[in-house]
């Protein structure tokens, strides 16, 4: 059985993304819309990517502003129905953007190494009695959001690699975003969450208890990293402007700085659809259908 909810969530989410682009369109200037999902706080989110979009302009010589989706689908349906130029999401969100409309992977975020990918972990409080993925079978776990790589897809499939089915063994809801699954943890409201590698780190100005508070139980496969992925009416000309001004983000060392502080990514570089195949392959596990 294919995973209904899942799929009706995306098909609504869908229908009033495409009514609410539809009555207002793009901006007529030549503006390039720029997506996000709301990892963060949605209004803190909006606030903190003007410095970026400011210094893109400049560097792009090309006006650049900011859209937050108020979910991971609104970037999807933005870069098909043509109000959305490029986003800076995960990589499920690009798959689902690549299905739907042909929409293309250009660049993959990397750490500070250089190295690209990440992997999704599943955090218990330390007091818990949960000791591995067989301990929570019966308890209640947040999820992200249905369409989050790391919040949703690869962990999902990890529990259901481990014998865990996610409707009858377990009860789970979805948080919205990465922070608010951790805060639902900390206040006691969930047994457990499924986030980001290192997520205790990147929030630890607003939970700063988190690291002493919480315990890692699992892992999961490497997945491959946040993607830019530009609309398919993107011109060439456009695209490489894009790729010059990205993959030389250490020569603007304030966008660098937000980027870092905001998405913990140090950079780009060239990245192409077989680089992100592993979702497709996550995502029949899940029985997800990105048809």
């Amino acid at each position: 059985m294919k995973r209904k909810s899942l799929i009706l969530l995306i098909c609504i989410t869908l229908i009033l993304s495409a009514l609410i682009t539809g009555c207002g369109g793009k901006d007529e200037d030549d503006a390039l819309i720029m997506g996000f999902v709301p990892l963060v706080d949605a209004d803190t989110l909006v606030e903190s990517l003007e410095p970026l979009s400011r210094m893109l302009t400049e560097s792009m010589g090309r006006e650049v502003k900011e859209f937050t989706a108020t979910n991971y689908v609104g970037v999807v349906e933005g870069l098909g129905s043509g109000q959305v130029d490029f986003g800076i999401i995960p990589p499920f969100a690009y798959a689902l953007a690549h299905k739907e409309s042909g929409a293309e992977v250009i660049l993959t975020a990397v750490d500070e190494d250089g190295s690209s990918g990440y992997t999704s972990i599943i955090l218990v409080r330390e007091d818990s009695d949960i000791r591995d993925i067989q301990d929570l079978r019966g308890k209640n776990i947040a999820f992200v959001d249905p369409s989050s790589t790391s919040g949703y897809l690869f962990p999902g499939a990890h529990l259901i690699e481990n014998g865990i089915d996610l409707e009858e063994d377990i009860t789970y809801q979805y948080s919205g975003g990465h922070d608010k699954s951790l805060q639902l943890l900390l206040n006691g409201d969930v047994d457990a969450i499924a986030t980001f590698e290192h997520n205790v780190t990147r929030y630890e100005k607003e939970f700063p208890t988190a690291r002493e508070e919480t315990r890692q139980i699992a892992m999961t496969d490497t997945i491959p990293g946040v993607s830019v992925t530009v609309s398919p009416d993107m011109d060439d000309e456009t695209k490489e402007s894009l790729i010059k001004t990205l993959t030389g983000l250490s020569e603007l060392p304030e966008a660098q700085e937000l980027m870092i502080d905001l998405f913990n990514i140090h950079g780009f570089k060239p990245a192409t659809a077989e680089d992100y195949k592993i979702i497709n392959t996550t995502a029949e596990v899940m029985d997800v259908d990105l048809d």
